[in-house]
């Protein structure tokens, strides 16, 4: 994408906040992102009423910035406009000041004169609504309704929108991608405008932390997620660090599944569950039972297979019975490494929830010349529920309904074997606690490359991927302190 160009996918509240965090942390001012917001939602007021009074609703946060941005603008232009808050004072310093410009701001109150203006704007609430507007904000909605204005214009989206309570608009300029509660009727004629957004925004960054599940004050073990990480055999390494990895992301039980003399051979840090197959070598048709029976038996949030797992055909034939197993239990599983050489070529596994994470050479093994994108469509799951992730020194993201980014960074003495293990694994444990496919996927890229920093200027030439999941800790606590 080039500055100033759409997002290519909808947007949800939590995404919007996201890009807004990526942009800040790239040098854009809020100031910059608000008046350019309230400039070009003031050039659709003054085109859909040139003439009579424009009537403003604000409400306390970034969205009422905006409508104070756009009265100043009319204003310029000659415009007659009446700006009414709903609170005395705004959330944000930035939305303040541009309040203060503000020559005349009237603060709602039972009983306020509606008048008859020949539009009313609506920035009283943006995409970050959780539930019905509630407060001054409902009772102001309330106000409105029986008034009949002529026309409405919504900053963003309609106030509400999505719940009982709402203002129905006729026009609505939103803002660098059409959101996704945009499905409903009631935005009228959508206006996607521009935000000074370099290229960067949309990747993997800083922001992506907005996304982390709080930790409950009151919150028990096991409450952060319980993962089953299934590989070993050949390569017994490969299944410890992704569930390190896991567990300094902040999974609270990780249980590793591998045959026995696996099992055996490898040293097990205390916070690691070992799960013994009777499998000796290789997962066989033994271990796939008795996989299923840990699944039966064991309440798992996320399944991560396929690091150390080995080719065996056997093996593989096993791995993907385990797989389909998984898609029936709608349990969010990550293919990593040996396990996506199960993988039917070209398709995705039906009915899976998931992530996917292959490098260069096993994409094309997996899907040829096909796009990412083309074997992810369902159209029975969220726009957030499948993920691609090409790992390389630049990872590609490819998700659903024209979902992409890229994560970049890091340190180049990360290309070392075991990091994609520690990927694979980082993903695993966001998605345990409840994150998404898509947004776990973002996170766990982006936290595994400041890690990578981290390490790497700790440990110089001679990093190796063992060291990294202490950083892992400490970079997740930067960005979620930030």
């Amino acid at each position: 994408m080039v500055s100033g160009e759409p997002v290519s996918w909808l947007l949800n509240w939590r995404e919007v906040a996201i890009l807004d965090a990526n942009a800040e942390a790239l040098g854009v001012k809020v100031s910059d992102l608000m008046a350019a917001a309230g400039k070009a939602l003031a050039h659709k007021a003054a085109t859909m009423a040139p003439k009579g009074e424009i009537l403003i609703l604000c409400g306390p946060g970034n969205n009422g910035g905006d409508g104070f941005v756009a009265a100043l603008e009319l204003l310029e232009l000659g415009g007659k406009v009446r700006v009414i808050a709903s609170h005395k004072s705004q959330k944000g310093e930035v939305a303040q000041a541009f309040r203060a410009k503000c020559p005349s701001v009237e603060v709602w109150k039972e009983g306020c004169e509606f008048g008859t203006p020949a539009l009313l704007v609506d920035c009283l609430l943006g995409v970050g609504l959780k539930g019905a507007p509630r407060g001054k904000i409902a009772k102001m909605i309330d106000w409105v309704k029986p008034n009949n204005p002529a026309l409405v214009l919504a900053c963003d989206i309609p106030s509400g929108l999505g719940s009982k309570r709402f203002l129905a608009a006729d026009a609505t300029v939103t803002f660098h991608a059409e959101k996704q509660d945009m499905m409903y009727t009631d935005v009228g004629e959508v206006t996607v405008a521009p935000l000074p957004w370099p290229p960067e925004t949309v990747n993997c960054g800083p922001g992506d932390a907005l996304c982390y599940p709080p930790l409950d004050p009151s919150a028990h073990k096991g409450e952060r997620g319980r993962v089953l990480i299934v590989g070993g055999g050949p390569y017994h390494g490969a299944p410890i660090l992704a569930g390190r990895a896991a567990a300094r992301i902040g999974c609270d039980l990780i249980h590793i599944a591998m045959p026995r003399n696996a099992v055996d051979r490898a040293t097990w840090p205390d916070h690691l569950i070992p799960e013994r197959l009777f499998d000796e070598d290789n997962l066989g048709e033994r271990g796939r039972d008795e996989i299923f029976k840990l699944l039966e038996e064991k309440s798992f949030d996320a399944v991560l297979i396929g690091p150390g797992l080995g080719r065996l055909e056997e093996t593989t034939d096993m791995a993907r019975e385990i797989i389909a197993k998984l898609a029936e239990l709608d349990i969010p599983t990550v293919i990593d490494a040996d396990a996506i050489y199960a993988l039917d070529e070209g398709i995705w596994p039906k009915g899976l929830t998931g992530v996917a994470t292959p490098h260069a050479r096993e994409l094309r093994m997996w899907i040829w010349d096909e796009k990412p994108n083309k074997i992810l469509a369902d159209d029975d799951i969220s726009s957030e529920s499948r993920v691609i992730i090409r790992t390389g020194a630049i990872d590609q993201l490819t998700g659903l309904e024209g979902r992409y980014c890229e994560c970049t960074g890091g340190h180049p003495r990360m290309a070392t074997g075991g990091t994609g293990d520690l990927l694979a694994g980082a993903v695993t444990g966001l998605l345990a606690q409840g994150m998404t496919p898509w947004s776990a996927s973002r996170l766990a890229c982006y936290v595994m490359r400041v890690a990578g920093m981290m390490t790497a200027n700790e440990f110089g030439p001679g990093l190796l991927a063992s060291d990294v999941p202490p950083h892992i800790a400490r970079a997740l606590a930067k960005l979620t302190a930030d």
